[in-house]
């Protein structure tokens, strides 16, 4: 027989908490994936703190619940742990493949640092040492992390596995939102025609991002079904997000986007090679078929071309700010940008206010200069140095 103290009896490999609830004596071996917890300090202190908080529980008009305390095993006492609950969340959840991705990926940061931590002997404290581990993550990777665990625990909260989340306590991480970088004109005209030297068919998906803005998993995902050439719009209400077509877009709004000339003349000279296949408009000519994957086309076509013409490599997605901002620049009233775009007007105008017509510094200082010039301009009266007249 181990020792025993305060509900607490210490077994030469094991700990095992025993407490009177509803007149019936229980008695739970604490487990950690399926094993005994071995009685280190650091456990014993966990168990002590435990025990006591069952104690709380029990007393009159208590909450006490033995599947609230070991939810795993029934009454055979096992302990959750940060990575089971984490397991438990995920599993939860209805998402797209690409959030998924970013979910597990946080995920495995937090296994890899609180994975076997018993769940409810979790503190604040423990969350921020695990993230020190790691200086060189951003402050929007850190906050993502953050995110996946607070929500992680606020289900075992609700599910009554906790008292309270550890994670509210700790603070956001400082991000700045790099800005946008579109491509000039000039360059997304370079691009465009270094494509057409070496395989039209990707010049022309190429020309019709840069003259639509659409987000690649739209470019995509885009069915001939969606396009009407006879009204120039194409419907944009689906996409392929890393290799699985999804029946929504990223807002889940369907949108229908104008096309200009150019966006038109793309089309039109794409539906020789696609429209047949009666299914998506933009092939990889790799694979002839859709294309599935952004890589495929960065790898391949994209930074090739730009390390061709020597213009400062900027991803794919550029080709929508770049789009925004040609829109802006032409005097197209920001309302309809943002519609043609899937933004909202003001998240339209906070990304893309810099490119609205007189909002440049050049603009605004020269509104300074002109009042500079003109208040210069003026005569203003001098003193005279001269004796004046006799009055006499």
């Amino acid at each position: 027989m181990g020792r025993r103290g305060n509900g607490v009896e210490i077994r030469e490999q094991s700990i095992r908490l025993f407490f009177v609830a509803d007149g019936v004596r229980q008695k739970h071996t604490l487990m950690l994936n399926g094993k005994a917890l071995p009685p280190t300090a650091a456990n014993l202190k966990y168990a002590n703190r435990l025990a006591v908080e069952i104690r709380e529980k029990i007393k009159p008009g208590g909450t006490f619940s033995v599947a609230e305390y070991f939810p795993a095993s029934g009454d055979t006492g096992e302990v959750l742990t940060v990575r089971t609950q984490l397991d438990d969340w995920l599993a939860s959840q209805r998402i797209e493949a690409s959030t998924r991705d970013g979910y597990n990926s946080a995920a495995r940061f937090w296994k890899s640092t609180l994975g076997a931590r018993p769940l409810r002997a979790l503190r604040t404290s423990e969350i921020l040492k695990a993230l020190n581990t790691r200086p060189e993550l951003t402050g929007k990777t850190v906050n993502n992390y953050v995110s996946v665990l607070r929500e992680a625990l606020e289900l075992a909260v609700t599910d009554k596995l906790l008292p309270d989340n550890p994670v509210t306590q700790v603070k956001r991480a400082k991000h700045q939102k790099p800005p946008v970088d579109p491509f000039s004109l000039e360059e997304a005209e370079a691009i465009i025609a270094d494509l057409y030297k070496r395989s039209p068919s990707v010049a022309r998906y190429t020309e019709f991002k840069f003259f639509t803005g659409l987000r690649t998993s739209e470019s995509f995902g885009l069915r001939w079904a969606n396009v009407d050439l006879a009204s120039n719009h194409v419907l944009i209400s689906e996409g392929v997000v890393r290799g699985i077509e999804v029946g929504t877009t990223k807002t889940h709004r369907t949108r229908e986007v104008q096309l200009n000339s150019r966006a038109r003349a793309a089309l039109v000279s794409s539906k020789p090679d696609t429209f047949l296949a009666g299914q998506h408009v933009f092939h990889d000519p790799q694979a002839g078929a859709r294309w599935n994957d952004e890589r495929a086309f960065r790898r391949s076509h994209w930074t090739p071309c730009l390390k061709r013409l020597g213009i400062r490599y900027r991803t794919p997605y550029t080709t929508r700010h770049t789009y925004a901002t040609m829109m802006l620049m032409a005097g197209m009233r920001p309302a309809f940008c943002a519609g043609q775009m899937g933004h909202s007007v003001e998240m339209f105008l906070r990304t893309y206010a810099k490119w609205l017509p007189g909002a440049g510094d050049a603009a605004e200082m020269a509104k300074l200069e002109s009042s500079i010039t003109r208040e210069s301009s003026l005569e203003v009266p001098r003193k005279s140095t001269k004796a004046p007249k006799s009055l006499i």
